[in-house]
């Protein structure tokens, strides 16, 4: 078969570099699990691939069980595709598909602890940790992600946790907002300062439709459009006409120590190779299952994880099932004056919102990180063009209906990522498939 190249000629719009090098980017929109050639012996790169959507901890019980399981070897854990991992805090009862979710009950290993032997936790009626279950066996692995070596479980409707969302719900100790159509948490003394684009706060809201405020509450259930050029800062995770009265919970958690600090450094790490980032301080605001007004049947999940640590701030956002609404929808964050701002592609397309389960800028299905902390900007003389080389993994990433713009805001935050204004704009000038 004939290798075909792409050319794509993009224009990028008051956009400048202090040297006159070419920046040089490698995108791509697939997420592939691979293993790499090394002694059987070590069970980071001799596993089995695990991926049951169901076991996520956002989902339902289905009454699914793993007591007939005959487990054989080590096993990394996948969510369609997405690198999870065993919770380490209690998981609600009736999730991960079954009624009694099993949870690790201690933190997982770090790199130098090699093979580790932990317990695990049941949660079955009103004990969060039953624990008479058998240890497992896990190890952390180079580039971010653990095995685990699962033992044949008690008999019941019990099974193994996977997650990728953050902890949450009344088993992770969150404070849940009053059940208020278009209401607000109280305000919330953050333990830790969160820089966001050069401004310090030491507080924050948590708004019940879908967004996060830092000077005061907002009952607005009409998302502005970003850019606004206002005067607050916000951070939009699914910013709609949510309504939590029949239907769902909004809640929040912040920790300054624990495990949780452990996996948003991993994550950060792994999302931001270019930096070596220790987590101090984790904000965790989910609305799990929350309804669209006033329509109580529809159910839609996502997460606002603030992370920060030394002088660096980051928000990752978490997407799990999102209804298809009528209402105006958006999703990113916009600063004061927006002189920086981002949209998520395709959230403010009503149709298209539930995809976003499926979307990402760090390949990773579901998820989308920003590194938010500097404040700084240039004054970018608009003539200015630089070079930029791009990798794309099928011609269909840049043809297929609403791909094209994805792939130009993957492309901008790459950008951005490494120090460029978020105010630039990218703009598909010619697209040519040649074969060599």
């Amino acid at each position: 078969m004939v290798s075909q190249i792409l050319l794509v000629f993009i224009s990028v719009l008051a956009l400048t570099m202090e040297q006159t090098t070419s920046a040089s980017t490698d995108i791509t929109t697939t997420t592939t699990a691979t293993t790499t050639a090394k002694p059987l012996t070590d069970p980071c790169y001799n596993y089995t691939v695990l991926d049951d959507p169901w076991r996520s901890t956002d989902n339902p019980s289905q009454q699914l069980t793993d007591a007939p399981a005959s487990w054989n070897g080590w096993y990394r854990l996948f969510i369609q595709g997405q690198n999870a991992q065993m919770p380490d805090t209690c998981v609600p009862q009736y999730r991960c598909g079954t009624n009694a979710p099993i949870w690790l009950s201690e933190g997982h290993p770090t790199l130098e602890d090699g093979e580790v032997t932990k317990d695990v936790c049941v949660h079955w009626g009103s004990t969060c940790c039953f624990t008479d279950l058998n240890p497992i066996k896990i190890k952390a692995c180079p580039g971010n992600y653990y095995v685990y070596e699962f033992v044949k479980t008690a008999p019941g409707i019990l099974a193994y946790c996977a997650g990728t969302f953050y902890p949450f719900g009344s088993a992770a100790g969150d404070t849940r907002n009053t059940a208020v159509d278009d209401g607000s948490s109280s305000v919330i003394p953050l333990l830790s300062p969160f820089l966001f684009f050069g401004r310090r706060y030491k507080q924050i809201y948590v708004n019940n439709n879908g967004h996060l405020t830092f000077n005061q509450a907002s009952s607005q259930f009409v998302p502005y459009s970003f850019p606004v050029y206002g005067g607050q800062d916000i951070i939009a995770g699914l910013w709609t006409d949510l309504d939590n009265r029949v239907r769902g919970v909004v809640s929040y958690h912040q920790y300054t120590n624990g495990s949780v600090l452990t996996r948003a450094t991993l994550d950060i790490n792994n999302h931001f190779p270019n930096l070596t980032f220790n987590a101090s301080w984790v904000f965790v605001a989910t609305w799990d299952k929350v309804a669209y007004y006033p329509v109580t049947n529809t159910e839609t999940s996502f997460q606002v994880v603030l992370i920060s640590g030394s002088n660096f701030s980051f928000i990752l956002m978490n997407y799990g099932d999102i209804a298809v609404t009528g209402h105006s929808v958006e999703a990113g964050y916009n600063t004061v004056n927006s002189t920086h701002y981002f949209v998520i592609p395709g959230s403010n397309n009503r149709s298209f919102i539930s995809n976003l389960k499926n979307s990402s800028n760090v390949n990773v299905p579901g998820r989308w990180a920003f590194r938010v902390d500097s404040g700084t900007t240039r004054n970018i003389p608009k003539d200015n063009v630089i070079g930029l080389q791009v990798r794309l993994s099928s011609f269909s990433d840049v043809t297929q209906n609403g791909y094209i713009e994805i792939v130009l805001q993957q492309i901008k935050q790459e950008l951005v990522k490494n120090g460029l204004p978020s105010s630039i704009e990218l703009k598909l000038r010619k697209l040519q498939k040649i074969t060599p």
